[in-house]
C-alpha cells in the first residue's frame, strides 16, 4: 500500500491567475494539489497532517470591487477553513496581498497556531513570515538558468529596464537619467502591467544585459523584475527612499543600495570600467541569490512541516 502524502497543496483562488505559482514550486516542491475556489473539486474526505492553503488578495487590488464579490469570497473563505479546522499542521501561503488589506479579513478567519507566509511584509501583521514575489516561471526554466551564468562584461548591453511607468514613483527618472549617460541601454517603457514586451523577448532582453534598473513598483520595491534580473544574472540598480531594502533583501546582499538614481548611475559607470570588478560583482551577486533561494526553501519547509529534500 502506498503511504500518504505528506502534505496536500490546496488552492483557495485560481491557480491559472497567480504568477507566483511556478515560484512556489520552486521553494516547497512538487506537492498533490486540488482546487477548493469557486467551483473547483471539493476537498477529499481524508486529509494528511500538513495542508498548504493558498489565498491571494487580488480581487481588493481592483479598482472598485464590488460588494458582493467580496462577500462571496469571504464566505467561501469560511468554508474551506471550517473543513480544514481538523488538520494538525495547516499553513497559508498568502498571495497578492499589496496593502495588506485583505490579510485584515482573512487572518481572524484562521484557526490558531496556524503558520502564515505571505508576499508583502506589513507591522500589522507581524505575526506572518514574509516571503518574496520572486521570478515569473519563464525565468525558472533550465534553459535561463545555463544563460545567466554569461559574464556581464561580455554582453551587449550595459544596462535594462522595461516595464510600466507608473504616475507615482521614479521610473521615468531613472530611465531618462540612464537614457541620457548610457544610451546603448535597452528602454520600453509601457502603460500596463503585463501588456507590454511579450515575455520571452523580455527575458533574452535581460540575459544580453549587465545591469537592470530595480525600481519599485506601484507600492513596493519588492518586484518580480527584481527577481528576474537576479534569475537572469543580471547586477541589481536598486534605488531605496522609503526604507523598504532592509526587510526584503537581509544585511548580506553583496551590492549597494542607493538613495537616489545619479549615486545609482555613478556606481553602474565606474564598474563598467573596471571589467574584472564587474564580473566578480556579478558572481557575489548570484552566489548570494542562490544561497538565499535555499535558505528560503528551507525555511518555509520547515515551518510548514513539509520534506527537506
Amino acid at each position: 500500500m502506498a503511504e500518504p502524502s505528506p502534505a496536500l497543496l490546496v488552492w483557495g483562488c485560481d491557480p491559472g491567475r497567480q504568477l507566483e505559482r511556478a515560484w512556489l514550486q520552486a521553494l516547497l516542491g512538487t506537492l498533490p494539489a486540488v482546487a477548493a475556489w469557486g467551483a473547483g473539486q471539493p476537498l477529499p474526505p481524508a486529509l494528511p497532517e500538513a495542508v498548504l492553503l493558498v489565498e491571494s488578495g487580488l480581487l481588493r487590488l481592483e479598482r472598485s470591487p464590488e460588494p458582493a464579490r467580496l462577500q462571496q469570497l469571504h464566505h467561501q473563505r469560511h468554508q474551506r477553513l471550517q473543513r480544514l479546522a481538523g488538520v494538525a499542521h495547516l499553513g497559508v501561503l498568502h498571495l497578492s496581498d499589496e496593502e495588506g488589506v485583505d490579510g485584515d479579513s482573512l487572518y481572524p478567519l484562521l484557526p490558531p497556531h496556524t503558520v502564515v507566509w505571505r508576499n508583502f511584509p506589513y507591522p500589522r501583521h507581524a505575526g506572518c513570515r514574509a516571503f518574496p514575489i520572486g521570478p515569473r516561471a519563464e525565468f525558472l526554466e533550465a534553459d535561463c538558468q545555463a544563460q545567466a551564468g554569461q559574464a556581464a562584461s561580455r554582453r551587449p548591453f550595459p544596462w535594462a529596464f522595461m516595464g510600466t511607468l507608473w504616475a507615482s514613483g521614479s521610473r521615468t527618472l531613472a530611465a531618462s537619467l540612464f537614457l541620457r549617460t548610457l544610451p546603448q541601454g535597452v528602454f520600453y517603457g509601457g502603460r500596463a502591467f503585463g501588456r507590454g514586451l511579450p515575455l520571452p523577448f523580455y527575458r533574452q532582453q535581460l540575459l544580453s544585459s549587465a545591469f537592470a534598473l530595480c525600481p519599485e513598483g506601484d507600492r513596493h520595491l519588492d518586484t518580480f523584475r527584481l527577481y528576474e534580473s537576479l534569475q537572469a544574472g543580471c547586477i541589481p540598480v536598486v534605488v531605496d527612499q522609503r526604507a523598504m531594502a532592509p526587510a526584503l533583501l537581509g544585511d548580506l546582499a553583496p551590492w549597494p543600495v542607493f538613495g537616489c538614481w545619479p549615486e545609482a548611475l555613478a556606481w553602474v559607470q565606474a564598474l563598467l570600467r573596471q571589467p574584472q570588478q564587474l564580473d566578480a560583482t556579478q558572481r557575489a551577486i548570484a552566489a548570494w541569490w542562490l544561497w538565499r533561494r535555499q535558505s528560503l526553501a528551507i525555511a518555509m519547509r520547515h515551518t510548514l512541516h513539509l520534506p527537506l529534500a
